[in-house]
């Protein structure tokens, strides 16, 4: 599975300027809808449904494509769970608003309870269809904890999270920044790796692609973000725009 998104560069650190671009923009709209479709229909995720979204490098719009995801699945009926796992720059966290609290970090470290850590967050107030998304914060612990985690316990506990939700999306550090992606990767049931279209290094993506495939959890596809149409070239599309309605 392999889509391409265009990154739209106005309030994409927030969930309801995100929201608001899935409702009124078609294109992006049908992007995220079909990259959603996509991955509910991946094998891996026939018996799951929480997914590690991460990149190879910082800057590839990996946190955009979580949010957005969690966003369209809310959109679409889902009951979505989105983490904040990068415990190193916490964008998410501060895009949501969410201050300092209980996250991740102490799940995983048997230290508190889900009802602490999550929290719902409405993407588009004042709309009928609000876009209900639940958020669980990365944590006030840094990443050196993660030395510490009982992963055959946290992986337990975080399924028995996912249990409650449609879709779980979990935002990670980029593979080659960070081994933390590899750690979080160990728990979810499947893996998307983002790839900034004209940035993105083959040989890097190469080494991203085989350190996640170590760790065992199905890399279901990759998404092409900032896909620029008029640079790169656009396919014929003689059905775009059918029975494509907005979002209201």
């Amino acid at each position: 599975m392999t889509t391409e998104l265009v990154d739209r560069p106005a309030n994409r650190t927030r969930l309801g300027g995100l929201a608001q671009i899935l409702s009124e923009g078609l294109e992006v709209a049908g992007a995220y809808d079909a990259l959603l479709g996509a991955v509910r229909l991946a094998r891996p995720l026939a018996f799951g449904n929480s997914i590690l979204v991460t990149s190879t490098e910082p800057g590839e719009g990996k946190t955009t494509v979580s949010s957005s995801l969690a966003i369209a699945a809310s959109l679409s009926g889902q009951t979505a769970l989105l983490i904040d796992g990068d415990l190193r720059r916490s964008s998410l966290t501060a895009a949501v608003g969410s201050g300092d609290t209980v996250g991740l970090i102490e799940i995983l470290l048997g230290q508190a309870d889900p009802a602490e850590a999550i929290r719902p967050v409405t993407a588009m107030a004042g709309s009928s269809r609000a876009g209900l998304v639940s958020f669980m914060a990365g944590g006030r612990k840094s990443s050196l904890s993660l030395a510490a985690v009982d992963w055959s316990k946290a992986r337990a506990a975080f399924r028995s999270i996912s249990q409650s939700f449609s879709i779980v999306v979990l935002d990670s550090p980029p593979v080659l920044a960070a081994n933390d992606a590899l750690f979080f990767a160990s728990i979810v049931d499947a893996v998307l790796l983002v790839v900034g279209s004209g940035t993105a290094n083959r040989d890097d993506v190469r080494r991203a692609k085989e350190q996640l495939e170590a760790v065992g959890t199905p890399i279901i596809g990759a998404v092409l973000n900032r896909f620029e149409p008029k640079r790169h070239g656009r396919s014929n599309q003689p059905y775009r725009g059918y029975h494509h309605q907005p979002r209201t």
